[in-house]
């Protein structure tokens, strides 16, 4: 545990540190420094090891604390040419309470949903140290091992990965760079630690400042979504356990507050453009003057600010695509409706606005109708249902991550606000909330219109920016209802009001409760050494008689099995030479032709001396294999005489030598 927390420590460092100090740099504010942290600081990581690797310096703090330093040193200078962040709405007192007491009762209320979202996970897991079974937590489990073993993170050429001749391949590895820079050995501690800090505190600061920018007047906004977000079953925490897409999950829970700055921001520009406005990029320059500026000085004006907006919004751009490109395609998308509804509201005030969306919604098409995004376009599969289950999913809280009453019960909070919303509030946010949901109907029911092609037609990426924006419209239907329920009270005694909020408190607190339950049993699938009817890649005791075995055995040997097989995690667990240490490897003719010696290796000595001369020692079979695949059937045939002695022998499997002689 206290390894766990020393990882969860030094990955919020890495993650928010670097960005902060550069955003503080050029002027802004606080919060704003904080929403935009996390993403500069992926985008320090990944950039850093793409240029590491090109000048053949091994990945490690010195490059990141080189490339750091660099920025910081960019950003002062900027800040010397007065190119500097405009000031913004998103200040410090929009979170702030008004006292001590209900700081303090704020505080302990979120501490406690995030003991309801986390505790039951811990339990289940008994260990920082467990292992997720599923394929994808394999896959980043290894990668980490991959750029210690290698010292090279570069996202060029990170999917070598999946190669057994290492020949260079793209993939996002932000997550994964920031998250080998922390200095333990323990590589699932390492994991978990950093997914764990990354998935929660992001998210939870996000809503809050999405809700507290959006709706400013409501005090208690900031608060209540954070709660909500720890709360909220979709949320990437719960996302990581369920499927653990983890690049995804890290972007979408640094999304909120992205989105937060980005409308502050744009709120700034909206008060520049708007001869009346008393606020924004010029009002210093304006109240300082007893004559308003002259057009081209106006222009002028907004040069340096806009520059370093754009600069700062590419950087974070940059930061999420490294993480993982289609969480970028969706801030840019939310963008482009959030900017579009706004300038439809004023559009000859706005008019010059009008390149925002453009330029935000350009690449997001490009993305999804150009040859650009075919690794992901040409995807197919993916959880199919019927289109009355798609619309109860969504207009009922039970979003396909870990469906439970308690979304039920947030749904009857923001279903009223997104009403209330669509008719006379924050327009942009219902717009953007209608557009995300249109995107898991049809991922959900395999639409034929293929737009939800980019999040491999999967609702369950698409639910966790459906559940942010859910969050948020919250606010305006606690209001509505808080608003009815006064009417309906009418001249009563202010105590009666009180009753009704007291139970409506605890109502919350029973429903907040009544999620553990299904917290726990959602784990536990994918958590728990042994689940019935689920396949599992360790086996109960396997990578103890791992442990056992490999000082044995001849370092300079691969172990050929299976990449669904609980051998496979011997490359990150116990640093031992595995063939294919990942799912998804992408096999040539020699590898095809490895796999099918090895049922003849006992008795054919060309197919033994194959497997020799592909500087195999050994090979792993079990009978029962955590996915199926017909690929790699040959490696388990338990059944067949073996080309060995046996090295290590269970009830569901063995490990055998390549004994040629």
């Amino acid at each position: 545990m206290l390894l766990l927390i020393v990882v969860i420590a030094f990955t919020l460092v890495l993650a928010y540190l670097p960005g902060y100090i550069c955003m503080r740099i050029l002027c802004g504010s606080s919060l704003l420094a904080t929403a935009f942290a996390p993403a500069i600081s992926m985008a320090i990581a990944g950039l850093a090891a793409i240029g590491a690797s090109f000048v053949g310096l091994r990945w490690s703090l010195v490059p990141y604390g080189l490339a750091c330093a660099a920025l910081i040193a960019a950003c002062g200078a900027a800040r010397a040419l007065g190119i500097t962040l405009p000031p913004t709405r998103l200040r410090a007192s929009l979170l702030a309470l008004p006292s001590k007491r209900q700081a303090v009762a704020w505080a302990a209320a979120l501490l406690a949903a995030l003991a309801v979202c986390l505790v039951p996970l811990f339990v289940v897991a008994r260990t920082p140290g467990a292992i997720l079974e599923r394929y994808d937590a394999l896959y980043h489990l290894n990668a980490l091992a991959f750029i210690r073993d290698r010292g090279d993170g570069s996202s060029l050429s990170m999917n070598a990965l999946t190669r057994t001749d290492l020949s260079a391949a793209s993939y996002p590895a932000g997550f994964h760079d920031l998250a080998s820079l922390v200095p333990i050995a323990n590589i699932p501690i390492v994991l978990n630690g950093s997914v764990l800090a990354l998935a929660v505190v992001p998210w939870v600061v996000g809503n809050a400042l999405l809700a507290a920018v959006v709706f400013p007047r409501v005090r208690w906004a900031g608060p209540t979504a954070a709660i909500g977000a720890a709360l909220v079953p979709a949320s990437p925490v719960d996302l990581w356990i369920h499927l653990s897409p983890i690049p995804n999950l890290i972007g979408f829970a640094i999304l909120p507050g992205l989105l937060a700055a980005a409308y502050a921001l744009w709120l700034t520009l909206e008060d520049a453009v708007q001869p009346q406005a008393p606020r924004g990029i010029l009002s210093a320059r304006a109240s300082s003057s007893s004559h308003a500026p002259s057009g081209w000085r106006k222009a002028a004006a907004w040069v340096k600010p806009l520059v370093c907006m754009g600069g700062v919004a590419f950087l974070a751009l940059v930061g999420l695509a490294l993480l993982h490109p289609n969480t970028a395609v969706t801030l840019l998308l939310l963008l482009g409706v959030l900017s579009a509804v706004r300038i439809l509201r004023a559009p000859k005030q706005r008019r010059v606005l009008w390149a925002i969306p453009v330029l935000a919604l350009a690449p997001v098409f490009a993305v999804a109708f150009t040859p650009i995004g075919a690794r992901a376009t040409g995807f197919s599969g993916g959880l199919q249902v019927p289109m009355s289950t798609a619309f109860g999913e969504v207009f009922l809280g039970l979003l396909t991550v870990w469906p439970m009453p308690l979304g039920v019960v947030m749904a009857l909070l923001w279903l009223p606000g997104l009403v209330v919303s669509l008719v006379r509030g924050e327009r942009w946010l219902a717009a953007c909330w209608v557009a995300v949901a249109v995107l898991y109907f049809d991922a959900a029911v395999d639409s034929p219109l293929n737009l939800s092609a980019l999040y491999f037609r999967g609702q369950d990426r698409i639910s966790i920016p459906l559940a942010m924006l859910s969050i948020a419209l919250m606010i305006p239907g606690i209001e509505v209802i808080a608003a009815w329920l006064r009417k309906a009270l009418g001249a009563r005694p202010r105590g009666r009001f009180t009753l009704v909020q007291g139970t409506a408190l605890v109502l919350a607190v029973v429903a907040a409760l009544s999620s553990i339950p299904f917290r726990h049993a959602d784990a536990a699938k994918n958590l728990q050494p042994d689940y019935p009817g689920r396949g599992r890649f360790l086996q109960v005791g396997e990578r103890e008689d791992f442990a056992a075995a490999l000082p044995g055995m001849n370092a300079d040997r691969s172990i050929l099995a299976s990449p669904y097989s609980g051998a496979a995690h011997m490359y990150a667990l116990e640093g031992a030479n595995v063939y294919f240490p990942v799912a998804g490897m992408a096999l040539s003719t020699k590898d095809r032709a490895v796999i099918d010696a090895v049922p003849r290796a006992y008795a054919d000595p060309d197919a033994c001396a194959l497997l020799e001369e592909a500087g195999i020692g050994y090979v792993y079979q079990e009978r029962d294999l955590y996915q199926y695949d017909p690929s790699f059937n040959p490696l388990g045939t338990v059944v067949l005489p073996a080309p060995g002695p046996t090295v290590l022998e269970t009830e569901h499997s063995r490990l055998v030598e390549i004994d040629c002689g």
